[in-house]
Formats: C-alpha cells, sequence, structure tokens
C-alpha cells in the first residue's frame, strides 16, 4: 500500500473529507440502516473508479438483483450494462454462503474474474449485521456469518482488492458497545451513513468513524442523493478548512468600500474596509434591504462583481423592490457583474447551503456580498445557538479569506429602542461594524435613525442621524441641520431609547 497512490471514491465532496482518498488495499466498512445509501454509495465507488480512475471493479449482490441496481443506476446517468460490454465492470449475483466457498478455494472463479477484468475496486451488498453477543461463536447463523467476514477480508487483502462492504445497522444510530462489533474491529475503514429526523424533515449523514493509514475529517458531514449525478457530500460547517481561511483577516488598511447610500459614506469614513464584516441592525420595514440594494448596485456601478444572498425574498422580488427606488439590476445580472442567489429556508441543510455559498464565491470572486438576512438563518436552525455561531463564524472566515466587503442584515424585533444589539444570538464580537435602524417616535409619526454604533480599527462618531427611504431615490442620511417644520435629531436626548426628550435649553446644533 502507498500512501501516495489513495484510492478516490470520486464522490463529489467525499474525498476532500477522507483527506483525498482511502489507503489502496483498505477494507472500508459501510454501516447503515436501510435506505440509507449505502447501496448508492457502493455502486458510484464503482462506476467513478471505472469511468474516471481506471480502475474496472465488481459488483457482489446477495439480496438485490442486478436488473433492479442497474435500473437504479441508469436514473443517475451510470450505464452498467456499457460497462460490462467493456470488461470495465462485473455485475455477480450470488449468496453468502457460495461467496465463502469461493473465497476459500485457491482456484475461486470470483477472484478469477477479478483477474480477468483487472479488477481493483469491489463492491459487496450487503452483509448482515453481526451483533457483539455472539463473538464467541455459538450464536448459530451469526458464527458463520463472522467466519465468512474473516475469509472475506483475507481473499480481498491476498488479492489486493480495495473493496466497500454494506453492512445493514437496524437503529438511527451505531450502536456503541464496550466491545464493537467484529466488522468494525477488521475494518480498515468504518463509514456510517444515516437518515437523521429533524421535526418533519430528514437529512442523511455521512461520518468517517475510523480509517486506518491516513487523516481525515471527523464529525458528521450532510450529504444528498442527487438525480442525474449521484452522492453529493459537504463537510460540515464547523470543519476547519485551509489554514489561509483560518488566518484570514481585514488587512488592508487604505482601501475603502463605498455604501451607495447618500451621506452615509461619510459617517463610516468613506466606507467599509475590504474584507470586513458589516452588521445592519433593525427592525422589519426601516430599510435594509434597500441599504442593500444600493451597496449592490454602487459596486455594479464601478465594475466589481457584487453578489446577493437571501433567504427572504426571491430574485423577481427583490429586482421589483430595487425598481420602486430606481434601482435596474437586471442590465447588471445581464453583462455579469451581479448576482442574486435565493434559497429557500425551508428544510434548509446548513452544510450543503454553506457549500454553495463557498463554489459561488470561489467561482464568481465578488468583491461585495450582502446576506439577507441572519434573523432568518437563527429562525431556519431552530433553538441551536451553537450552530447559527458555528455557520456566521465559517462565513466570516471565507469573506475575510477572499477580501470581500460583507454587509448581513439581522432583524432585531424591538421597534422602538434596543436593548441589545444583535440579539440572542451573540455575534457582535465577530463582526468589524454595526450600524443601528431604529424608528424614533416623535409628536405623531415615526422618523428613521442610523447609528454607527461600532466600526473596528476606525474613528467613530456615535451620532444618531435622521435618514429616510424615497421612491425612485432610496435612502439618504440627511444633515443634522434639517428645514425648521421639523426639529433636527440634535434637538433631542435618548434617540435610542424608548423615550426621546427635548433639550431644555440647548439650541439645534448648527453643521
Amino acid at each position: 500500500m502507498a500512501e501516495s497512490d489513495p484510492v478516490k471514491t470520486g464522490v463529489v465532496g467525499l474525498d476532500a473529507i477522507l483527506g483525498g482518498g482511502i489507503p489502496r488495499g483498505n477494507v472500508i466498512v459501510v454501516e447503515g440502516r436501510a435506505g440509507s445509501g449505502k447501496t448508492t454509495l457502493g455502486v458510484e465507488f464503482i462506476y467513478r473508479g471505472a469511468t474516471e480512475f481506471g480502475e474496472p471493479g465488481l459488483i457482489v449482490l446477495f439480496e438485490v438483483s442486478p436488473i433492479k441496481v442497474i435500473r437504479d443506476a441508469a436514473q443517475f446517468g451510470w450505464d452498467l450494462p456499457d460497462l460490462e460490454r467493456q470488461g470495465k465492470v462485473k455485475v455477480i449475483f450470488t449468496t453468502r454462503s457460495v461467496l465463502q466457498q469461493e473465497l476459500q478455494q485457491a482456484d475461486s472463479l470470483l477472484l478469477a474474474e477479478a483477474a480477468r477484468i483487472g479488477a481493483r475496486r469491489m463492491f459487496i451488498d450487503s452483509l448482515p449485521p453481526l451483533p457483539v453477543d455472539g463473538l464467541n461463536g455459538h450464536d448459530g447463523n451469526n458464527g458463520g456469518a463472522r467466519e465468512m467476514f474473516h475469509t472475506l477480508v483475507q481473499g480481498l487483502h491476498r488479492e489486493n482488492l480495495t473493496a466497500m462492504l454494506a453492512v445493514e445497522s437496524p437503529g438511527l444510530e451505531r450502536v456503541r458497545h464496550a466491545t464493537p462489533p467484529v466488522e468494525e474491529f477488521i475494518a480498515d475503514t468504518l463509514i456510517v451513513v444515516r437518515i437523521e429526523d429533524v421535526q418533519r424533515a430528514a437529512i442523511r449523514s455521512i461520518e468517517i468513524a475510523k480509517s486506518r493509514g491516513h487523516h481525515f475529517q471527523m464529525g458528521s458531514h450532510s450529504f444528498r442523493i442527487v438525480d442525474g449525478h449521484g452522492l453529493e457530500v459537504y463537510k460540515r460547517v464547523q470543519a476547519p478548512r485551509s489554514m489561509s481561511r483560518e488566518m484570514a483577516a481585514a488587512y488592508d488598511p487604505t482601501t475603502r468600500v463605498p455604501t451607495g447610500v447618500s451621506g452615509l459614506d461619510e459617517l463610516v469614513n468613506g466606507g467599509y474596509f475590504l474584507g470586513s464584516t458589516t452588521l445592519v441592525v433593525g427592525v422589519s420595514g426601516v430599510g435594509k434591504s434597500v441599504m442593500a440594494l444600493q451597496f449592490i448596485a454602487e459596486g455594479a456601478r464601478r465594475g466589481e462583481h457584487s453578489l446577493m444572498l437571501s433567504l427572504d425574498e426571491t430574485p423577481a422580488q427583490i429586482m421589483r423592490n430595487g425598481r420602486t427606488i430606481g434601482i435596474d439590476l437586471e442590465p447588471d445580472i445581464a453583462r455579469g457583474v451581479v448576482r442574486v442567489q435565493y434559497d429557500s429556508p425551508q428544510e434548509i441543510e446548513i452544510d450543503r447551503h454553506f457549500a454553495q455559498i463557498e463554489r459561488v464565491v470561489e467561482e464568481f470572486k465578488p468583491k461585495r456580498v450582502v446576506i439577507d438576512s441572519l434573523s432568518t438563518y437563527g429562525s431556519t436552525l431552530g433553538s441551536s445557538k451553537r450552530i447559527f455561531r458555528d455557520f456566521f463564524h465559517a462565513l466570516v472566515a471565507l469573506m475575510k479569506e477572499h477580501q470581500i466587503a460583507a454587509v448581513y442584515n439581522h432583524e432585531n424585533p424591538e421597534i422602538l429602542g434596543m436593548s441589545s444589539m444583535a440579539g440572542e444570538y451573540a455575534m457582535s464580537s465577530l463582526v468589524d461594524n454595526i450600524l443601528l435602524l431604529n424608528w424614533v417616535e416623535l409628536s405623531d409619526e415615526f422618523r428613521l435613525a442610523i447609528t454607527v454604533a461600532k466600526m473596528r480599527a476606525n474613528p467613530t462618531k456615535r451620532v444618531t442621524r435622521e435618514c429616510e427611504v424615497v421612491d425612485g431615490e432610496g435612502m439618504r442620511v440627511l444633515p443634522r441641520q434639517i428645514p425648521p417644520a421639523a426639529l433636527p435629531f440634535s434637538a433631542y436626548y435618548g434617540l435610542v431609547s424608548r423615550s426621546p426628550e427635548r433639550h431644555a435649553s440647548r439650541a439645534p446644533v448648527q453643521e
């Protein structure tokens, strides 16, 4: 076995978790209950080997007829009969007892067939579970099953085949024993596939429980079975990526990314730093999405690639909203400088969702990104604040690695005043800038206020300014001196609190 010659599964995302592949000659056991994806994984292992890596393979079936396996494989675009005609794949239907006898014979027809096509891989579907309580061989049929497993492994090692063995596991979770089942002892690589119930939804996961001879990513990762393609594995969002991402930072102290909002740049020192993280906080309806559209449009005007990711509104609705404030993104999308991406928050799989964001960032290479909104992620991910924080931390690291000025909208449920800037998710420490949007009730009207609460590595004037959203123009921040029909904000105390009060003896500030 050469460590420099790993066996690649060819499954999207799986080899990355396996550190590039599996050491050649390893015996791979895949555990999971019925319907968890064991057979699909095994057949794809053989198919990818034959078509992408020049490694012919055998598929040995006990319970599922070859006709059904060939039919199911065709749904993924895998033409097994054609590969059989080319001598790259052989599908064999047999019984466990015959397989055991074959592997014990020096002139085994099965191994002779493997040698005839030059097989480097084998998939066997499937072996029965081998319970712990019969390890000494006094459990009737199970003793024979264990003997067959030992014989099988010896035969595979003798022929230098890299084999994947599917083993039925009746429960949702792999049973943890003081003494693990015999297949877990003998297997070089142990993969556990699960279907996990999440409320009324179901999510598939895959875990590399062990794999001798190399490093791999531990933990439970998500995967999907995709029609027309096969398996797609998504690394868990908490898993470490490259060192460049782990050490990424907003390091450019001079380049500014303008906001596109009239009057706001002067409050934020000319714009945001490259690689910085800006949190825009406010109750629904205060103009967070308007500011986001202006930020994207400003990037397009400058010829910068700009990306908007939304869980709240579809692209068609975002386009409509933009046109009401004089922003038409369609020409910018057509010429490839703007991309609007929507993912439904219903039954969202966070590992897959993050993998999609990684892919679009790496391919599109945006300079500015808006995510609308974090509060929707929070409600979608349920009660686990840890999952939300891990996801947000991963997003921040991704954007810093690519030196993207990222803006995150976050809904604060308090309509008047704020008792907490970021709410229950405790993410303020992860962001560079915080802008607070707030309604202020004066007399019989609500007026809109903006406060720069935090700007890391920047001088900050925490002065609350009035702003407004105008049809055809968007949002603009007003000067502190406003027309005499209404008193300016500078005439009041406590604009961010619930009870603004007039200055008793101080004239309005002039600028």
